[in-house]
Protein backbone atom coordinates (compact mmCIF):
# COMPACT_ATOMS: atom_id res chain seq x y z
CA UNK A 1 0.00 0.00 0.00
CA UNK A 2 1.33 3.61 -0.97
CA UNK A 3 1.41 6.55 1.31
CA UNK A 4 -1.35 7.85 -0.54
CA UNK A 5 -3.50 4.90 0.19
CA UNK A 6 -2.54 4.73 3.58
CA UNK A 7 -3.35 8.14 4.39
CA UNK A 8 -6.93 7.23 3.22
CA UNK A 9 -7.91 4.88 5.92
CA UNK A 10 -9.14 6.27 8.91
CA UNK A 11 -10.00 3.99 12.44
CA UNK A 12 -12.81 5.20 14.61
CA UNK A 13 -11.92 6.19 17.71
CA UNK A 14 -13.77 3.45 20.52
CA UNK A 15 -15.11 6.78 21.91
CA UNK A 16 -16.15 8.84 19.11
CA UNK A 17 -20.26 9.14 19.19
CA UNK A 18 -21.89 8.00 16.04
CA UNK A 19 -25.76 8.45 15.03
CA UNK A 20 -27.50 4.75 14.83
CA UNK A 21 -31.28 3.53 14.58
CA UNK A 22 -31.57 -0.16 15.55
CA UNK A 23 -35.45 -0.22 14.09
CA UNK A 24 -36.48 -0.81 18.08
CA UNK A 25 -38.69 1.19 19.99
CA UNK A 26 -35.84 3.32 21.01
CA UNK A 27 -35.68 4.72 17.77
CA UNK A 28 -32.39 6.87 16.91
CA UNK A 29 -29.72 6.96 19.59
CA UNK A 30 -26.49 8.60 19.88
CA UNK A 31 -24.12 5.80 20.82
CA UNK A 32 -20.31 5.29 21.39
CA UNK A 33 -18.83 3.78 18.18
CA UNK A 34 -17.41 0.54 20.31
CA UNK A 35 -21.25 0.61 21.47
CA UNK A 36 -22.65 0.12 18.18
CA UNK A 37 -20.21 -2.81 17.21
CA UNK A 38 -21.10 -4.60 20.02
CA UNK A 39 -24.77 -3.98 18.99
CA UNK A 40 -23.88 -5.01 15.88
CA UNK A 41 -22.02 -8.51 16.94
CA UNK A 42 -24.94 -9.33 19.22
CA UNK A 43 -26.85 -9.30 16.27
CA UNK A 44 -25.11 -11.83 14.05
CA UNK A 45 -24.51 -13.94 16.88
CA UNK A 46 -28.64 -13.92 17.56
CA UNK A 47 -28.37 -14.53 13.65
CA UNK A 48 -30.74 -11.27 13.03
CA UNK A 49 -28.61 -10.04 9.99
CA UNK A 50 -30.88 -7.49 8.56
CA UNK A 51 -30.64 -5.51 11.82
CA UNK A 52 -26.98 -5.71 11.72
CA UNK A 53 -26.87 -4.93 8.05
CA UNK A 54 -29.22 -1.86 8.79
CA UNK A 55 -27.07 -0.25 11.06
CA UNK A 56 -23.41 -1.14 9.63
CA UNK A 57 -25.03 0.48 6.94
CA UNK A 58 -25.66 3.80 9.27
CA UNK A 59 -22.23 3.44 10.57
CA UNK A 60 -20.52 3.00 7.06
CA UNK A 61 -22.66 6.42 5.97
CA UNK A 62 -21.44 8.29 8.85
CA UNK A 63 -17.55 6.74 8.48
CA UNK A 64 -16.60 5.96 4.75
CA UNK A 65 -13.16 6.27 5.48
CA UNK A 66 -12.94 3.61 8.28
CA UNK A 67 -13.35 0.05 6.57
CA UNK A 68 -14.66 -1.88 9.40
CA UNK A 69 -18.19 -0.69 8.64
CA UNK A 70 -18.38 -1.29 5.21
CA UNK A 71 -16.97 -4.58 5.81
CA UNK A 72 -19.27 -5.00 8.70
CA UNK A 73 -22.03 -4.23 6.02
CA UNK A 74 -21.08 -6.92 3.88
CA UNK A 75 -20.74 -9.84 5.90
CA UNK A 76 -24.21 -8.75 7.08
CA UNK A 77 -25.92 -8.17 3.93
CA UNK A 78 -23.86 -11.41 2.57
CA UNK A 79 -25.72 -13.74 5.82
CA UNK A 80 -28.78 -11.69 4.96
CA UNK A 81 -28.57 -13.28 1.33
CA UNK A 82 -28.37 -9.48 0.05
CA UNK A 83 -25.91 -9.75 -2.61
CA UNK A 84 -25.70 -6.80 -4.88
CA UNK A 85 -25.34 -4.47 -1.85
CA UNK A 86 -23.24 -6.65 -0.29
CA UNK A 87 -20.89 -6.58 -3.17
CA UNK A 88 -21.23 -2.50 -3.00
CA UNK A 89 -19.81 -2.53 0.81
CA UNK A 90 -16.91 -5.31 0.24
CA UNK A 91 -15.96 -3.63 -2.94
CA UNK A 92 -15.81 -0.17 -0.74
CA UNK A 93 -13.81 -1.72 2.21
CA UNK A 94 -11.00 -3.04 -0.48
CA UNK A 95 -11.26 0.64 -1.82
CA UNK A 96 -10.45 2.23 1.38
CA UNK A 97 -7.67 -0.53 2.47
CA UNK A 98 -6.55 -2.63 -0.43
CA UNK A 99 -4.63 -5.62 1.72
CA UNK A 100 -7.56 -5.63 4.08
CA UNK A 101 -7.24 -9.42 4.51
CA UNK A 102 -10.63 -10.28 5.98
CA UNK A 103 -11.65 -8.19 2.82
CA UNK A 104 -10.88 -10.64 0.49
CA UNK A 105 -12.03 -13.72 2.61
CA UNK A 106 -15.54 -11.78 3.14
CA UNK A 107 -15.46 -10.96 -0.92
CA UNK A 108 -14.34 -14.71 -1.95
CA UNK A 109 -17.31 -15.91 0.05
CA UNK A 110 -19.92 -13.32 -1.59
CA UNK A 111 -18.39 -14.61 -4.94
CA UNK A 112 -18.66 -17.75 -4.35
CA UNK A 113 -22.27 -17.93 -2.96
CA UNK A 114 -22.74 -15.90 -6.56
CA UNK A 115 -21.37 -18.77 -8.54
CA UNK A 116 -18.42 -16.68 -9.45
CA UNK A 117 -15.71 -19.81 -8.44
CA UNK A 118 -12.69 -18.13 -10.15
CA UNK A 119 -13.06 -14.83 -8.81
CA UNK A 120 -13.55 -16.65 -5.20
CA UNK A 121 -10.22 -18.47 -5.57
CA UNK A 122 -8.29 -15.15 -6.74
CA UNK A 123 -9.69 -13.21 -3.58
CA UNK A 124 -8.81 -15.97 -1.40
CA UNK A 125 -5.19 -16.47 -3.11
CA UNK A 126 -4.73 -12.72 -2.79
CA UNK A 127 -5.35 -13.11 0.62
CA UNK A 128 -2.83 -16.05 1.25
CA UNK A 129 0.48 -13.60 -0.89
CA UNK A 130 -0.80 -11.30 1.98
CA UNK A 131 -0.01 -13.70 4.74
CA UNK A 132 0.92 -17.11 2.96
CA UNK A 133 1.56 -19.14 6.55
CA UNK A 134 -1.58 -18.01 8.10
CA UNK A 135 -3.15 -21.20 9.58
CA UNK A 136 -6.84 -19.50 9.41
CA UNK A 137 -6.66 -18.19 5.55
CA UNK A 138 -5.54 -21.65 4.95
CA UNK A 139 -8.68 -23.04 6.34
CA UNK A 140 -11.35 -20.62 4.83
CA UNK A 141 -9.26 -21.94 1.27
CA UNK A 142 -10.27 -25.34 2.02
CA UNK A 143 -13.80 -24.63 2.76
CA UNK A 144 -14.05 -22.51 -0.32
CA UNK A 145 -12.58 -25.33 -2.18
CA UNK A 146 -14.84 -27.96 -0.51
CA UNK A 147 -18.44 -25.86 -1.09
CA UNK A 148 -16.85 -25.33 -5.19
CA UNK A 149 -16.16 -28.91 -5.91
CA UNK A 150 -12.37 -29.10 -5.48
CA UNK A 151 -12.05 -31.75 -3.11
CA UNK A 152 -8.41 -32.61 -3.78
CA UNK A 153 -7.27 -28.65 -3.19
CA UNK A 154 -9.42 -28.79 -0.56
CA UNK A 155 -7.79 -31.78 1.40
CA UNK A 156 -4.22 -30.26 0.49
CA UNK A 157 -5.08 -26.35 2.10
CA UNK A 158 -6.42 -28.13 5.18
CA UNK A 159 -3.72 -30.41 5.37
CA UNK A 160 -1.31 -27.38 5.11
CA UNK A 161 -3.42 -25.49 7.62
CA UNK A 162 -2.99 -28.13 10.20
CA UNK A 163 0.72 -28.21 9.52
CA UNK A 164 1.02 -24.86 10.50
CA UNK A 165 -1.22 -25.11 13.49
CA UNK A 166 -2.00 -28.51 14.88
CA UNK A 167 -4.58 -27.89 16.97
CA UNK A 168 -6.59 -26.19 14.30
CA UNK A 169 -10.10 -26.94 15.33
CA UNK A 170 -11.84 -25.72 12.15
CA UNK A 171 -9.27 -27.50 10.00
CA UNK A 172 -9.46 -30.70 11.72
CA UNK A 173 -13.32 -30.69 11.68
CA UNK A 174 -13.38 -29.92 8.02
CA UNK A 175 -10.57 -32.26 6.80
CA UNK A 176 -12.47 -35.37 9.09
CA UNK A 177 -15.71 -34.47 6.58
CA UNK A 178 -13.54 -34.63 3.04
CA UNK A 179 -14.78 -38.69 1.76
CA UNK A 180 -11.74 -41.24 2.87
CA UNK A 181 -10.13 -41.62 5.94
CA UNK A 182 -7.81 -38.42 6.57
CA UNK A 183 -7.08 -39.14 10.38
CA UNK A 184 -3.96 -41.28 11.06
CA UNK A 185 -3.81 -42.53 14.67
CA UNK A 186 -1.20 -39.85 15.52
CA UNK A 187 -3.83 -37.26 14.65
CA UNK A 188 -6.21 -38.57 16.91
CA UNK A 189 -4.12 -39.13 19.86
CA UNK A 190 -3.52 -35.46 19.40
CA UNK A 191 -6.91 -34.07 19.08
CA UNK A 192 -8.14 -36.49 21.94
CA UNK A 193 -5.08 -34.84 24.04
CA UNK A 194 -5.90 -31.30 22.80
CA UNK A 195 -9.65 -31.95 24.20
CA UNK A 196 -8.25 -34.04 27.72
CA UNK A 197 -6.23 -30.39 28.45
CA UNK A 198 -9.53 -28.65 29.00
CA UNK A 199 -7.88 -25.26 27.59
CA UNK A 200 -10.25 -25.37 24.45
CA UNK A 201 -13.23 -22.95 24.45
CA UNK A 202 -16.88 -24.55 24.67
CA UNK A 203 -17.02 -23.78 20.77
CA UNK A 204 -13.76 -25.37 19.67
CA UNK A 205 -14.73 -27.92 22.27
CA UNK A 206 -17.69 -29.12 20.46
CA UNK A 207 -16.27 -28.85 16.73
CA UNK A 208 -13.19 -31.01 18.38
CA UNK A 209 -15.33 -33.66 19.53
CA UNK A 210 -17.32 -33.81 16.59
CA UNK A 211 -13.99 -34.11 14.26
CA UNK A 212 -13.22 -37.20 16.54
CA UNK A 213 -16.59 -38.30 15.92
CA UNK A 214 -16.16 -38.58 12.28
CA UNK A 215 -12.40 -39.98 12.19
CA UNK A 216 -13.90 -42.98 14.06
CA UNK A 217 -16.89 -43.28 12.50
CA UNK A 218 -14.95 -44.10 9.20
CA UNK A 219 -12.79 -46.20 10.95
CA UNK A 220 -15.50 -48.37 12.25
CA UNK A 221 -15.01 -47.67 15.75
CA UNK A 222 -18.98 -46.98 16.75
CA UNK A 223 -18.64 -46.81 20.56
CA UNK A 224 -15.76 -44.30 20.27
CA UNK A 225 -17.61 -42.74 17.58
CA UNK A 226 -21.03 -41.78 19.79
CA UNK A 227 -19.02 -40.99 22.60
CA UNK A 228 -17.64 -38.32 20.90
CA UNK A 229 -21.64 -37.59 19.46
CA UNK A 230 -22.75 -37.30 22.56
CA UNK A 231 -20.30 -35.26 23.97
CA UNK A 232 -20.07 -32.29 21.22
CA UNK A 233 -23.94 -32.52 21.55
CA UNK A 234 -24.12 -32.06 24.99
CA UNK A 235 -21.84 -28.81 24.95
CA UNK A 236 -23.66 -27.56 21.95
CA UNK A 237 -27.20 -27.97 23.50
CA UNK A 238 -26.45 -26.42 26.58
CA UNK A 239 -25.49 -23.26 24.54
CA UNK A 240 -29.05 -23.03 22.58
CA UNK A 241 -32.14 -22.12 24.10
CA UNK A 242 -34.50 -24.34 22.01
CA UNK A 243 -37.98 -23.77 23.08
CA UNK A 244 -40.06 -27.38 21.70
CA UNK A 245 -43.61 -26.09 23.47
CA UNK A 246 -43.25 -22.89 21.09
CA UNK A 247 -42.74 -25.58 17.99
CA UNK A 248 -45.32 -27.63 19.41
CA UNK A 249 -47.58 -24.92 19.20
CA UNK A 250 -46.28 -23.24 15.70
CA UNK A 251 -47.39 -27.05 14.62
CA UNK A 252 -51.10 -26.86 15.85
CA UNK A 253 -51.60 -23.48 14.85
CA UNK A 254 -50.65 -24.72 11.16
CA UNK A 255 -52.73 -27.35 11.22
CA UNK A 256 -55.68 -25.70 13.05
CA UNK A 257 -55.58 -22.77 10.66
CA UNK A 258 -55.13 -24.42 6.80
CA UNK A 259 -58.40 -26.77 7.08
CA UNK A 260 -60.59 -27.71 4.16
CA UNK A 261 -62.89 -24.93 4.52
CA UNK A 262 -60.49 -22.54 4.40
CA UNK A 263 -59.22 -23.57 1.36
CA UNK A 264 -62.29 -24.23 -0.73
CA UNK A 265 -63.57 -20.13 1.23
CA UNK A 266 -60.06 -18.99 -0.95
CA UNK A 267 -60.50 -21.02 -3.68
CA UNK A 268 -60.95 -18.61 -6.10
CA UNK A 269 -57.77 -16.21 -5.40
CA UNK A 270 -55.37 -16.70 -9.02
CA UNK A 271 -52.24 -16.14 -7.45
CA UNK A 272 -48.93 -15.47 -8.91
CA UNK A 273 -48.03 -17.60 -12.53
CA UNK A 274 -43.97 -17.33 -11.12
CA UNK A 275 -42.68 -21.55 -11.90
CA UNK A 276 -41.41 -21.91 -8.27
CA UNK A 277 -40.12 -25.60 -7.14
CA UNK A 278 -39.79 -25.61 -3.83
CA UNK A 279 -37.93 -28.39 -1.98
CA UNK A 280 -39.09 -29.36 1.74
CA UNK A 281 -38.45 -32.14 4.50
CA UNK A 282 -36.18 -32.43 7.82
CA UNK A 283 -32.84 -31.62 7.53
CA UNK A 284 -30.08 -34.18 6.26
CA UNK A 285 -32.90 -36.01 4.28
CA UNK A 286 -31.13 -35.80 0.80
CA UNK A 287 -32.69 -32.49 -0.31
CA UNK A 288 -29.28 -31.23 -1.42
CA UNK A 289 -29.18 -33.79 -3.86
CA UNK A 290 -32.33 -33.75 -5.66
CA UNK A 291 -31.95 -29.86 -5.73
CA UNK A 292 -28.47 -30.99 -7.30
CA UNK A 293 -30.31 -33.45 -9.67
CA UNK A 294 -32.57 -30.76 -10.76
CA UNK A 295 -30.63 -27.54 -10.96
CA UNK A 296 -28.54 -29.88 -13.59
CA UNK A 297 -31.29 -29.35 -15.98
CA UNK A 298 -31.09 -26.74 -18.62
CA UNK A 299 -34.14 -25.13 -17.51
CA UNK A 300 -33.60 -24.88 -14.10
CA UNK A 301 -31.93 -22.03 -11.17
CA UNK A 302 -31.37 -22.54 -7.94
CA UNK A 303 -31.79 -20.37 -5.18
CA UNK A 304 -30.05 -22.83 -2.39
CA UNK A 305 -31.44 -22.62 0.74
CA UNK A 306 -33.20 -19.15 0.67
CA UNK A 307 -34.49 -17.49 3.59
CA UNK A 308 -37.18 -15.22 0.76
CA UNK A 309 -40.38 -16.76 1.78
CA UNK A 310 -40.00 -16.44 5.47
CA UNK A 311 -38.45 -12.72 5.66
CA UNK A 312 -41.58 -11.74 2.63
CA UNK A 313 -44.48 -13.14 5.38
CA UNK A 314 -42.64 -11.63 8.04
CA UNK A 315 -42.19 -8.00 6.22
CA UNK A 316 -45.55 -8.19 5.24
CA UNK A 317 -46.96 -8.95 9.01
CA UNK A 318 -44.38 -6.63 10.11
CA UNK A 319 -45.29 -3.68 7.31
CA UNK A 320 -49.15 -3.82 7.57
CA UNK A 321 -48.59 -4.02 11.60
CA UNK A 322 -50.89 -7.27 12.31
CA UNK A 323 -51.26 -8.34 15.51
CA UNK A 324 -52.15 -11.71 15.56
CA UNK A 325 -49.39 -14.45 14.84
CA UNK A 326 -48.65 -16.61 11.82
CA UNK A 327 -50.95 -17.71 10.18
CA UNK A 328 -53.89 -16.31 11.80
CA UNK A 329 -53.56 -13.02 10.36
CA UNK A 330 -54.03 -14.04 7.29
CA UNK A 331 -57.64 -15.57 7.62
CA UNK A 332 -58.80 -11.46 7.24
CA UNK A 333 -56.65 -10.63 4.43
CA UNK A 334 -58.07 -9.93 0.74
CA UNK A 335 -56.06 -11.54 -1.38
CA UNK A 336 -53.92 -8.54 -3.05
CA UNK A 337 -52.49 -8.45 0.38
CA UNK A 338 -51.41 -12.10 0.10
CA UNK A 339 -50.31 -11.71 -3.68
CA UNK A 340 -47.65 -8.55 -1.96
CA UNK A 341 -46.07 -11.99 -0.16
CA UNK A 342 -45.38 -13.29 -3.96
CA UNK A 343 -44.38 -10.20 -5.49
CA UNK A 344 -42.33 -9.83 -2.30
CA UNK A 345 -40.50 -13.08 -2.71
CA UNK A 346 -40.17 -12.73 -6.77
CA UNK A 347 -38.13 -9.22 -5.72
CA UNK A 348 -35.68 -11.48 -3.16
CA UNK A 349 -35.02 -14.04 -5.64
CA UNK A 350 -34.61 -12.47 -8.88
CA UNK A 351 -30.70 -12.47 -8.80
CA UNK A 352 -31.18 -16.26 -9.25
CA UNK A 353 -34.18 -16.71 -10.83
CA UNK A 354 -32.62 -16.34 -14.92
CA UNK A 355 -34.23 -19.71 -15.90
CA UNK A 356 -37.68 -21.24 -16.96
CA UNK A 357 -37.72 -22.74 -13.12
CA UNK A 358 -36.09 -21.74 -10.31
CA UNK A 359 -35.23 -23.84 -6.98
CA UNK A 360 -36.14 -22.95 -3.34
CA UNK A 361 -34.68 -25.56 -1.13
CA UNK A 362 -35.37 -24.05 2.46
CA UNK A 363 -36.55 -26.73 4.20
CA UNK A 364 -38.75 -25.22 6.73
CA UNK A 365 -40.94 -24.29 3.63
CA UNK A 366 -43.14 -27.50 4.57
CA UNK A 367 -44.71 -25.08 6.94
CA UNK A 368 -45.66 -23.18 4.53
CA UNK A 369 -47.55 -25.03 2.17
CA UNK A 370 -50.51 -23.87 2.12
CA UNK A 371 -49.45 -20.62 1.42
CA UNK A 372 -47.69 -21.63 -1.08
CA UNK A 373 -50.62 -23.26 -2.83
CA UNK A 374 -52.90 -19.88 -2.34
CA UNK A 375 -49.85 -17.51 -3.94
CA UNK A 376 -48.25 -19.54 -6.13
CA UNK A 377 -50.62 -22.03 -7.89
CA UNK A 378 -48.28 -22.99 -10.49
CA UNK A 379 -45.50 -23.96 -7.93
CA UNK A 380 -44.39 -27.77 -7.49
CA UNK A 381 -43.72 -28.91 -3.82
CA UNK A 382 -40.85 -31.60 -3.47
CA UNK A 383 -40.87 -33.24 0.02
CA UNK A 384 -37.23 -35.56 0.44
CA UNK A 385 -37.99 -38.20 3.07
CA UNK A 386 -35.93 -40.81 4.64
CA UNK A 387 -35.79 -43.27 7.02
CA UNK A 388 -36.79 -41.31 10.08
CA UNK A 389 -33.86 -43.01 12.35
CA UNK A 390 -31.22 -42.84 9.83
CA UNK A 391 -32.24 -38.93 9.00
CA UNK A 392 -32.56 -38.23 12.49
CA UNK A 393 -29.30 -39.66 12.70
CA UNK A 394 -27.59 -37.84 10.46
CA UNK A 395 -28.68 -35.07 11.77
CA UNK A 396 -27.28 -36.26 15.53
CA UNK A 397 -23.93 -36.27 13.66
CA UNK A 398 -23.47 -32.93 12.11
CA UNK A 399 -22.69 -30.05 13.17
CA UNK A 400 -24.50 -27.62 11.61
CA UNK A 401 -23.69 -23.71 10.93
CA UNK A 402 -24.58 -20.92 12.83
CA UNK A 403 -26.62 -23.72 15.57
CA UNK A 404 -29.90 -23.36 12.03
CA UNK A 405 -31.17 -26.47 13.08
CA UNK A 406 -31.35 -26.15 17.13
CA UNK A 407 -33.65 -28.90 17.77
CA UNK A 408 -30.61 -30.77 16.16
CA UNK A 409 -28.52 -31.84 19.85
CA UNK A 410 -30.74 -33.79 21.85
CA UNK A 411 -32.40 -37.01 20.49
CA UNK A 412 -35.37 -35.93 22.34
CA UNK A 413 -35.85 -33.23 20.71
CA UNK A 414 -34.64 -34.76 17.26
CA UNK A 415 -37.64 -37.43 17.98
CA UNK A 416 -39.95 -34.99 18.76
CA UNK A 417 -39.35 -31.98 15.43
CA UNK A 418 -39.02 -35.17 13.06
CA UNK A 419 -42.65 -36.27 14.66
CA UNK A 420 -44.13 -32.09 14.02
CA UNK A 421 -43.11 -32.62 10.17
CA UNK A 422 -44.69 -35.88 9.72
CA UNK A 423 -47.41 -34.57 11.38
CA UNK A 424 -47.67 -31.25 8.87
CA UNK A 425 -46.83 -33.33 5.70
CA UNK A 426 -49.97 -35.58 6.62
CA UNK A 427 -51.73 -32.48 7.06
CA UNK A 428 -51.49 -31.10 3.96
CA UNK A 429 -51.67 -34.36 2.07
CA UNK A 430 -55.21 -34.61 3.64
CA UNK A 431 -56.29 -30.55 2.84
CA UNK A 432 -54.45 -30.64 -0.16
CA UNK A 433 -54.20 -34.11 -1.59
CA UNK A 434 -51.99 -34.47 -4.64
CA UNK A 435 -50.16 -30.74 -3.64
CA UNK A 436 -46.45 -32.50 -2.79
CA UNK A 437 -45.20 -35.32 -4.43
CA UNK A 438 -42.81 -37.19 -2.38
CA UNK A 439 -39.39 -38.72 -3.13
CA UNK A 440 -37.80 -41.18 -0.86
CA UNK A 441 -34.01 -40.67 -0.45
CA UNK A 442 -33.57 -44.71 -0.72
CA UNK A 443 -35.43 -45.50 -3.72
CA UNK A 444 -33.39 -42.53 -5.01
CA UNK A 445 -30.64 -43.93 -4.21
CA UNK A 446 -31.79 -47.80 -5.25
CA UNK A 447 -33.89 -46.65 -8.54
CA UNK A 448 -31.69 -43.22 -9.94
CA UNK A 449 -33.03 -42.91 -13.04
CA UNK A 450 -36.86 -44.24 -12.67
CA UNK A 451 -37.61 -41.91 -9.83
CA UNK A 452 -35.36 -38.74 -11.72
CA UNK A 453 -38.03 -39.30 -14.60
CA UNK A 454 -40.95 -38.96 -12.31
CA UNK A 455 -39.71 -36.33 -10.50
CA UNK A 456 -38.85 -34.02 -14.06
CA UNK A 457 -42.40 -35.12 -15.39
CA UNK A 458 -43.85 -33.98 -11.98
CA UNK A 459 -42.25 -30.83 -12.24
CA UNK A 460 -42.97 -30.53 -15.97
CA UNK A 461 -39.44 -30.67 -17.39
CA UNK A 462 -38.39 -32.22 -20.46
CA UNK A 463 -35.92 -35.19 -19.68
CA UNK A 464 -32.48 -34.33 -19.85
CA UNK A 465 -29.41 -36.96 -19.39
CA UNK A 466 -27.78 -34.12 -17.26
CA UNK A 467 -30.13 -34.75 -14.28
CA UNK A 468 -28.46 -38.69 -13.94
CA UNK A 469 -24.61 -37.36 -14.02
CA UNK A 470 -25.50 -34.52 -11.43
CA UNK A 471 -22.38 -34.52 -9.62
CA UNK A 472 -20.98 -32.96 -12.95
CA UNK A 473 -23.12 -29.92 -12.27
CA UNK A 474 -20.19 -26.88 -10.88
CA UNK A 475 -22.68 -24.66 -8.62
CA UNK A 476 -21.98 -23.82 -5.32
CA UNK A 477 -23.12 -26.05 -2.57
CA UNK A 478 -23.11 -24.23 0.27
CA UNK A 479 -24.95 -27.23 2.98
CA UNK A 480 -23.44 -30.10 5.00
CA UNK A 481 -24.55 -32.20 2.00
CA UNK A 482 -21.49 -30.38 -0.12
CA UNK A 483 -19.09 -32.98 -0.40
CA UNK A 484 -21.82 -35.93 -0.77
CA UNK A 485 -22.94 -34.36 -3.79
CA UNK A 486 -20.08 -34.25 -6.24
CA UNK A 487 -20.11 -38.13 -5.68
CA UNK A 488 -22.60 -40.45 -8.00
CA UNK A 489 -25.37 -41.72 -5.99
CA UNK A 490 -23.71 -44.55 -2.99
CA UNK A 491 -25.24 -47.06 -0.40
CA UNK A 492 -23.26 -46.73 2.39
CA UNK A 493 -25.56 -43.96 4.03
CA UNK A 494 -28.81 -45.66 3.88
CA UNK A 495 -28.79 -48.31 7.02
CA UNK A 496 -25.59 -47.03 8.96
CA UNK A 497 -27.57 -45.74 11.44
CA UNK A 498 -28.42 -49.72 12.04
CA UNK A 499 -24.38 -49.90 13.28
CA UNK A 500 -25.17 -47.62 15.95
CA UNK A 501 -28.61 -48.68 16.92
CA UNK A 502 -28.18 -49.34 20.68
CA UNK A 503 -27.61 -45.58 21.23
CA UNK A 504 -30.69 -44.22 19.33
CA UNK A 505 -32.88 -44.46 22.18
CA UNK A 506 -35.54 -42.29 21.08
CA UNK A 507 -35.35 -42.16 17.87
CA UNK A 508 -36.23 -45.68 17.48
CA UNK A 509 -39.43 -45.26 18.43
CA UNK A 510 -39.95 -43.41 15.11
CA UNK A 511 -40.35 -46.39 13.27
CA UNK A 512 -43.59 -47.04 14.87
CA UNK A 513 -45.29 -44.44 12.57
Amino acid sequence: MNEQQANKIRRTPQNRIVTINPGDQGGKRQVAFSEAQKLIHRCITATNYAQAAAISVQLADQLPQDPWPHLVAAESLYLHQQIEPAFHYINRTLEIDPRNIAGFVIKARICLYSGRHADAREMINAAIRLAPNNAQLLFEQGELLSEAGDLAGARKALLKSIELDPGKIGSLLSLSRLPGDNFSGEMIGKVESIIQSRQLPADDQVSAHFALANAYDKKNRMDRHFAHLNAGNSIKNRSLQYNADASRQETEDITGFFSEDFFSRRADICGNPARIIFIVGFPRCGSTLVEHILSSHPSVDSAGEIFALNHAVRYQQQSKGFPARYPHWIGDQPDSTLLEIAENYLHRVEQFNRNTCLTDKLLNNYIHIGLIHLIFPNAKIINVQRNPVGVCYSCYKNLFYLSSVPYSYNLHNLADKYRQYRRLIRHWDQVLPGKIHTIEYEQLVDRQEDVTRDLLEHCGLEWDDACLDFQKNTRTVLTNSSIQVRQPLYQTSVDRWKLCKEYLGPLLELTNG
